[in-house]
């Protein structure tokens, strides 16, 4: 992350609240970020004059995209993503859909499945 902060700083300040501690990425509307190690996903939601601001940018790939449609705009997104084996690996990576076993409270476990979309709003 501090690549990306460095980046916008000297690229794209209006992304940047440097007055925050630690300085935050602003200007877009997304959903928590999943980190594993120093990669983090984010399903970013952005208008359609804003997605050349994050093309291209050193550290950012886009796993997937699609114009919004409307309420079948993350099944678009989400099929264009999984059918993509390289892109999926990479998103496998950083969010886990490995289900784990868990202490049910009761001397007993549980299975645990985590959804297989990240950043998904219901």
């Amino acid at each position: 992350m501090p690549d990306l902060i460095t980046y916008f700083a000297a690229n794209a300040p209006q992304h940047l609240d440097l007055e925050a501690s630690p300085p935050v990425i602003i200007g877009f509307d997304r959903t928590p970020v999943a980190f594993s190690g120093a990669a983090g996903l984010v399903y970013l939601r952005i208008l359609s004059d804003r997605v050349a601001d994050w093309t291209g940018i050193p550290g950012v790939t886009i796993l997937a995209q699609s114009p919004c449609t409307g309420p079948d705009t993350p099944d678009d997104v989400y099929a264009t993503l999984f059918a993509d084996a390289a892109m999926t690996a990479l998103y496998d990576a950083v969010y886990d859909r490995t289900p784990v076993e868990v202490d049910d409270g009761a001397g007993g476990t549980v299975t645990v499945t985590p959804p297989e979309r990240f950043g998904q709003m219901g």
